[in-house]
């Protein structure tokens, strides 16, 4: 004749299963004991209950709250089919987010591979680099300058991006504005503020009038690199502007204006280093 009862401890060992688990569920009736020894105090389990045991370490498995699978356990099969489509549901959201963090972490690491790259580039000279093509998304802004807060518009795009509860947008982003022979830095406007897409974000049917999104061409950029701050900007432009000109280099588009920190404690200091690229066009 087989063993009937078992102990807390071969309960364990044969259900894959902690002991200290085990006495959590019967402390707060989850899964209880079939009798318990006055004297030892020894709780003893019947075989038949190990396929309860399973119903609920599936039910775990699957993220499921242990107040939840008490009211679950009192349901008939009839009861918890439209419990499981539930549960499927709410898996797949998970998964879908999952997905997004996974993309936003591919995102941070380009990110951070670019600002190694960057620091390793002399400050203050003019180069030349390929950039990789990449969708992104724009949103028009009206009397900004590099003085000015671009983070403001960038709220703009993280609401139209965070469509999904539990979404997040990436606070990456990058400014806009013409190739032109400016005189002073208060005479540059940006066009748009723009972040990055990889073609899975979920957007409205109807999108903003002030967005839009483009795709940027892959190429040879002519660029240069500083450390951000208000008396460096405009002469770095005038530096990548008389560069160009002076090289008779064939430019298309406008100037992409992209600032990665050094640093991530917002009460520090801004520390920033930007770069101001502009694609040059390859004669054949």
């Amino acid at each position: 004749m087989s063993k009937k009862l078992y102990s807390i401890g071969e309960v364990a060992k044969l259900n894959n299963i902690s002991i200290q688990t085990l006495r959590y569920y019967d402390k707060i009736d989850l899964f209880k004991p079939v009798s318990v020894d006055p004297t030892s105090n020894y709780r003893y389990y019947h075989e038949k209950q190990f396929f309860y045991l399973d119903i609920i370490k599936y039910l775990k498995y699957i993220d499921t709250p242990l107040g939840l699978i008490k009211e679950v356990l009192t349901k008939d099969a009839t009861q918890m089919l439209p419990f499981l489509e539930e549960q499927e549901l709410r898996i797949e959201e998970k998964m879908r987010q999952l997905r997004q963090a996974k993309n936003l972490l591919y995102k941070r690491k380009l990110q951070i591979k670019e600002q190694n790259m960057l620091a390793n580039k002399p400050l203050g000279q003019v180069f030349t680099r390929f950039v990789e093509g990449q969708g992104q998304l724009h949103v028009y802004t009206k009397d900004l300058t590099p003085y000015g807060n671009p983070d403001i518009y960038m709220r703009d795009l993280a609401l139209l991006l965070e469509t999904k509860e539990g979404s997040i947008v990436d606070n990456f982003y990058g400014c806009v504005y013409g190739f032109k022979d400016y005189k002073d830095t208060c005479q540059i406007f940006y066009s748009s503020i723009y972040t990055t897409l990889f073609g899975d974000e979920e957007l409205p049917n109807k999108p903003q009038p002030n967005m839009t999104k483009e795709y940027i061409s892959s190429g040879i950029y002519v660029c240069i690199c500083f450390k951000w701050s208000k008396s460096n900007y405009f002469q770095h432009y005038q530096m990548l502007y008389d560069y160009i000109i002076k090289n008779n280099i064939i430019t298309e588009g406008p100037v992409y204006e992209v600032s990665l920190p050094n640093k991530y404690l917002s009460y520090e200091e801004d520390d920033f280093i930007t770069e101001l690229r502009i694609k040059k066009i390859e004669n054949d």
